[in-house]
């Protein structure tokens, strides 16, 4: 087994660099990220990850679709929704097939707020990570999801 040496200089094996790495990456984007779409749109990035569970779901979703579907607690989804609903941007109803539950769907203020923040999502990860070539993209990818597949 590959070790490397970490910060302190002790011997640590190679995955637990890979993933420490990917935290980084993931800490640096998610930041920068959440920063820019405040200010470039008005929304979070939590707040932009419920509105893109709902942008494709016209008949709307549950609170308990789209808690398994962001993978966090009930509690956090909750209080978004709230906030979205505050905001315009989503609407609640009460579901016709079980009283205990309720649909949310994007308003069309919404759908607005999401695409908007799509392109500046996608226009920043492009800026940022373009200075890799379209092969070591394509890598990286590939990596990414193999090891998605390894971890049970």
């Amino acid at each position: 087994m590959n070790k490397l040496p970490d910060i302190l200089g002790a011997e640590r094996p190679v995955e637990v660099h890979v993933w420490v790495a990917l935290l980084s990456l993931y800490g640096k984007i998610h930041q920068r990220l959440n920063r820019q779409m405040q200010r470039d749109c008005g929304i979070t990035l939590a707040k932009y990850d419920v509105l893109a569970q709902l942008v494709n779901a016209p008949d709307g979703r549950t609170l308990g679709d789209l808690t398994h579907g962001l993978k966090v607690t009930g509690g956090n989804v909750t209080g978004l929704t709230r906030r979205l609903l505050d905001d315009g941007l989503i609407a609640r109803e009460a579901s016709a097939t079980d009283r205990r539950s309720f649909i949310i769907r994007l308003t069309s203020r919404g759908r607005e707020a999401f695409l908007a923040a799509q392109a500046m999502h996608d226009d920043a990860v492009r800026g940022w990570l373009g200075a890799l070539s379209e092969q070591e993209m394509e890598n990286a990818l590939h990596l990414l999801r193999r090891m998605d597949k390894v971890v049970p």
